[in-house]
């Protein structure tokens, strides 16, 4: 009974979490209610407030969900990457991806960094550092000739890309992804280009014109 009882309330849990994610991606955080997700969830509110405590709960639990979905998808991305110019491509095809295969997702996220809550601003921060930071890690290997200008241009690199994505969305996806995701990623790489590297970068095929040597 405990086993049925635990796997019926995990079930409700995500019936939940999909509603509320569908109304709040739609209709952001302040215009969504409790009682249109129970609606949404074919719940009554008595019952969902058993599962959420109160709405900002609810929201915060759809957030970290979406934080997730950002975060493996960065990840799968980034993992067999190898060579500058891959990394960078590879860092804006995860971006363009995340905007186009989860979209609800992505609205999630960029909602939240509107929000007038704290914490949904905070999770909106967590965001933009899983991109970073795992661009970061991944251009480890490929130190920059003066290292203060390294954390500025990653998150200038990665704010590109969300911007083109975001735009490309909106736009309607008229331009086919492939070649959205291609001119997107040789501007970002121009911008890396022009930056000067440390000589002891690792030379790989497509990064020997990055090297400077130093005398």
């Amino acid at each position: 009974m405990d086993v049925r009882m635990r796997e019926a309330r995990r079930e409700r849990r995500r019936v939940i979490l999909g509603a509320a994610a569908g109304l709040f991606a739609a209709c952001g955080y302040r215009a969504a209610s409790m009682e249109e997700v129970a609606c949404r969830s074919g719940i009554s509110k008595p019952v969902l407030y058993k599962s959420f405590s109160s709405k900002l709960e609810l929201y915060l639990a759809v957030l970290h969900d979406a934080l997730q979905v950002l975060d493996e998808t960065v990840t799968a991305a980034l993992d067999h990457a190898e060579g500058m110019q891959s990394i960078v491509a590879a860092a804006v095809a995860a971006v363009f991806d995340f905007a186009d295969l989860h979209p609800r997702a992505a609205a999630l996220l960029a909602g939240a960094a509107v929000a007038e809550e704290p914490a949904a601003q905070r999770i909106a921060r967590q965001a933009a550092m899983i991109c970073t930071d795992s661009l970061a890690r991944a251009l480890h290997p490929y130190p920059f000739a003066q290292t203060e200008r390294r954390g500025m241009v990653i998150a200038e690199l990665v704010a590109i890309a969300q911007t083109c994505a975001r735009d490309w969305a909106a736009t309607g996806k008229t331009l086919p992804k492939d070649d959205a995701v291609s001119t997107t990623a040789g501007l970002c790489w121009a911008g890396v280009a022009g930056v000067h590297l440390a000589s002891r970068s690792p030379i790989r095929a497509g990064d020997d014109l990055l090297v400077e040597e130093v005398s």
